[in-house]
């Protein structure tokens, strides 16, 4: 079975850091933090049982024999650059939707974790976040490297840094989101919400008649223009969605293990 280094203990953020962040942020920036968490927790199927089996049998007289259960760990890396509390969440939420039981944020690096990141980790009852040096995430990174067990990295870091290999450990680096493309109707979006949302991103204007030239990879427009921009954007977020976020082509499915076996029919 699969634990973190107990070593982990002396760098993990204190109670008192979490309840000081938590009364940092407003009670309507905590409500777009857990709307994000239960609706990205909802898309990845919490209900589906941990451990499959599944057997399927073939024309040809042959069948495939699969069975699926969560990675044994996963490790999120943040840094002081690291401020989205939401893309944050929607990264680490599909994790522990899916089951995985030994999940962990390592902050590294000068400055301190964002209040609204601590308080969205809080929220979502991850509990295991620890400030470690560069010289202890190495070793911490080498430890999970050469376990055995299968797991993954999720690096939300502002800078990537080289790290271990290993045939049992996943890597995923969050996408780069710099410009958000907003198209207004009346008071919508909200603005500030969004600038809570996505602290280090620059939001432009488009009109609705110049939404093909819209910069950036994300783009905020009222419900009825969803499908006219779903095929330009990979990430659409329509208006009273502005405080949440969903990674697309990422969900439970990455910190899930799978073996298959292929026989003969009987």
């Amino acid at each position: 079975m699969f634990t973190f280094p107990e070593w982990l203990q002396d760098y993990q953020i204190k109670d008192e850091e979490f309840a000081g962040a938590y009364e940092m942020i407003s009670p309507q920036q905590r409500a777009w933090l857990k709307k994000t968490i239960a609706q990205v927790y909802a898309v990845n199927s919490p209900e589906n049982p941990q451990k499959t089996w599944t057997v399927n049998t073939w024309r040809g007289g042959f069948e495939t024999e699969v069975s699926g259960s969560p990675l044994d760990w996963v490790v999120m890396l943040i840094d002081k650059g690291s401020v989205s509390a939401v893309r944050i969440l929607a990264a680490l939420t599909p994790a522990l939707a899916c089951g995985v039981k030994n999940v962990l944020v390592a902050f590294t690096g000068d400055g301190e974790i964002s209040p609204a990141v601590l308080t969205g980790f809080e929220l979502a009852g991850q509990e295991d976040v620890v400030c470690v040096s560069s010289d202890r995430l190495s070793e911490l990174l080498s430890y999970v490297a050469g376990s055995g067990f299968n797991g993954t990295v999720l690096d939300m870091r502002s800078v990537a840094e080289r790290l271990p290999y290993s045939a049992q450990m996943r890597y995923w680096r969050g996408p780069k989101i710099s410009i958000i493309s907003v198209c207004k109707d009346e008071n919508l979006p909200d603005m500030d919400v969004l600038a809570f949302a996505h602290p280090d991103v620059d939001f432009v204007c488009v009109e609705e008649e110049s939404l093909e030239d819209a910069p950036g990879q994300a783009i905020v427009v009222p419900a009825e223009l969803v499908g006219d921009v779903l095929s330009k954007f990979r990430i659409v977020l329509a208006h009273g969605q502005e405080g949440c976020w969903i990674w697309n082509d990422f969900d439970s499915s990455f910190f899930r293990q799978e073996s298959v076996a292929l026989a003969v029919a009987e």
